[in-house]
């Protein structure tokens, strides 16, 4: 704090260096990812040469922040698009859901959410999965969307039986079978089909028929 001519004036401490290069380092880690998106949602595929002239930095840069290189840069990519498929299969998956709008209305709510997002990450998905296999990273940052989307599938098993909602069973199991669902809707049938809307409309009342309290599957 300075006093000059009976004005005080406050002055920011200095940034810390060390603060400042960590900082430059998360945007530049971002930048990149971003790059990689943007590659992989338009062309299905990219360099790291290309990424690295995207972000305006080197290749080098890349493998400084990302030492797997290509597969840790189409790993960062696969999980920004995981997250979203998470969000999609998680979202209308609670209790307050549930309660409002019935078990149809949330299953339908669920393959909606889940069809569009992986609509929209087709190309990213096919290029990571392609390289599931032999890339750790890559398994890494799949089973670790996949253990998150079961635990919100537990939970809200567990609640719509605790409300009378869903029906019997393990919840375990059926949280899984939420969890096989829901990949299965990563689908070009029913993703590229014209009448997709109707196949929708089929998948959501399979899963109130699995779900249901009721033998007959009714909502």
């Amino acid at each position: 704090m300075i006093y000059s001519q009976g004005v005080v004036e406050t002055r920011r401490p200095a940034e810390n260096p060390t603060d400042a290069l960590t900082s430059r380092s998360t945007r530049t880690r971002a930048a990149l990812v971003e790059a990689t998106l943007i590659r992989l949602r338009t062309d299905g595929s990219f360099t790291a040469e290309q990424v690295a002239a995207d972000a305006g930095v080197s290749v080098a840069t890349i493998y400084n922040r990302f030492p797997d290189g290509r597969d840790g840069l189409l790993a960062a990519a696969f999980d920004r698009a995981l997250d979203r498929v998470v969000a999609a299969s998680t979202g209308p998956l609670t209790a307050e859901y549930l309660l409002d709008h019935g078990l149809a209305a949330t299953m339908r709510a669920l393959v909606d959410g889940l069809a569009e997002a992986f609509a929209d990450e087709a190309l990213v998905m096919r290029a990571a999965l392609a390289r599931l296999p032999e890339s750790r990273v890559l398994r890494e940052a799949y089973r670790r969307h996949e253990s998150t989307a079961r635990d919100a599938n537990r939970r809200f098993i567990g609640l719509g039986q605790a409300a009378g909602l869903i029906g019997p069973g393990d919840p375990d199991e059926l949280a899984d079978l939420l969890v096989v669902f829901g990949q299965g809707i990563n689908n070009p049938v029913l993703l590229g089909a014209s009448d997709r809307g109707r196949l929708r409309a089929r998948l959501a009342a399979a899963m109130v028929a699995a779900l249901s309290p009721d033998p007959h599957g009714s909502p």
